[in-house]
């Protein structure tokens, strides 16, 4: 797909984001052919440049950023600019000035503060959209209060839902609250931009991590609220329905989903089991809710005795729903074999080939395609600042404290694990 092509080509985005949530939301929309100018902090950029696993990468931190950063950053163009000097500020409304889209992800009144906030910036461009992400939201008394993916999970309930009930609180795997958040920012922001391309209007609109994880457990809502009940953590079983979990084979273990009588029926076939079929206790999903344990250990004495690769086999010509229980490794793996373009390779200008999971749609067949590495802290300071907000070779020096194309230094090199906000 040529850029020219894509659904968000010609939109101009001053990115203020940090961390996680604002950066995958970012890169959502770059990923739509948006132009993003992400602002850092000469010398140290953003937190994620210094959160990183792998061996492979980290050693140049923070000019390359650690596999974190590198894995949402795709797309973008460095801007190394001191928002705590008035030239920094100045510098940043002129970027302003020339953007349909403002976001950020500080909490409430840090933006204000800087002299960057939606009243600030709506000066410069009447018809901006300036969209934050915070943990808590905007008012109440949580809203000046830090949050990190892990303490909104926690606040959020989704945690006593997650293991095993003897385990303790469980985090899911995934950095949900983050990547929930982010994806919720997009869809709002891509709601603002139809509403000014029919009103001519632009808007404030804010998106809290903590209301979005609570979107997420919506199906439990009307249980919790209305019904009063409290929903257990069973690890990879469902409350509503069962079989509706993964179970062990003489090799791993499958995940298997009945969601309907049929397919309970289908299954029992499969599983060479008219006598679970057969059993009253087993009649309706109801019926199989209410002797969870019962059914769940007839049904692994059947699935223990062959292999994982074998009941896929046979679950998959029934078309019953199910899967392997992959390593993330064998996940990337598989869906490279599956789908072409889903995990795409980029040229990093450091670090060489690196890959990176692709946008999650396509138009007309096509996927979007990554255009641009992640950038380096500072590498595109010049070419922003002097062709879009039309600032001299000195002024750029100065307000970047040098971070212009992005030599490292020994501050530069220093490892840490600081977050800031």
């Amino acid at each position: 797909m040529a850029t020219e092509n894509l659904p968000l080509a010609g939109v101009r985005i001053a990115d203020f984001t940090h961390g996680v949530a604002g950066p995958y939301a970012v890169m959502l929309l770059a990923d739509l052919g948006a132009d993003v100018w992400k602002v850092e902090k000469p010398d140290r950029g953003d937190p994620t440049r210094y959160m990183n696993v792998s061996e492979k990468f980290g050693s140049d931190i923070p000019r390359s950023g650690g596999d974190y950063f590198l894995a949402i950053n795709r797309n973008k163009r460095s801007v190394a600019i001191d928002l705590r000097q008035e030239s920094g500020r100045e510098a940043a409304l002129r970027l302003v000035a020339e953007a349909d889209l403002v976001i950020s992800n500080f909490r409430p009144g840090v933006m204000d503060r800087l002299g960057l906030g939606y009243e600030a910036c709506r000066q410069v461009r009447p018809d901006v959209i300036y969209a934050s992400l915070s943990a808590y939201g905007e008012n109440g008394p949580l809203a000046s209060q830090p949050g990190m993916d892990v303490a909104v999970q926690a606040r959020s309930g989704v945690m006593s839902i997650t293991g095993h009930g003897d385990s303790g609180p469980a985090k899911p795997g995934a950095s949900i609250a983050d990547f929930s958040g982010g994806a919720h920012l997009t869809v709002a922001v891509l709601a603002a931009l139809y509403q000014r391309k029919v009103t001519g209007e632009g808007q404030e609109l804010h998106v809290a991590l903590l209301d979005s994880m609570m979107s997420m457990l919506s199906n439990y809502s009307v249980a919790v609220i209305d019904g009063e009940e409290e929903i257990q953590p069973m690890g990879s079983g469902h409350p509503q329905l069962v079989p509706f979990q993964a179970f062990p084979t003489s090799d791993g273990h499958i995940v298997i989903a009945t969601g309907t009588n049929r397919l309970f029926r289908d299954l029992c076939d499969v599983l060479q089991a008219p006598e679970i079929m057969t059993d009253p206790r087993f009649a309706t999903n109801n019926a199989r809710v209410a002797n969870r344990a019962a059914i769940v250990a007839l049904i692994t004495a059947k699935t223990s005795m062959r292999t994982t690769d074998d009941w896929i086999s046979v679950l998959e010509r029934a078309a019953i729903p199910c899967s392997p229980v992959n390593t993330l490794s064998q996940a990337f793996s598989e869906r490279q074999l599956l789908e072409q373009g889903m995990v795409e390779e980029m040229s990093h200008p450091v670090y060489g080939s690196v890959h990176a999971i692709g946008a999650p749609y396509t138009f007309s067949g096509s996927r979007p395609p990554i255009r641009k590495p992640p950038p380096l802290l500072g590498e595109h300071t010049e070419e922003v600042l002097s062709t879009i907000a039309g600032l001299g070779p000195d002024a750029i020096a100065a307000l970047s404290n040098g971070v212009v194309t992005a030599q490292p230094t020994n501050a530069l090199l220093r490892q840490s694990t600081k977050i800031e906000e």
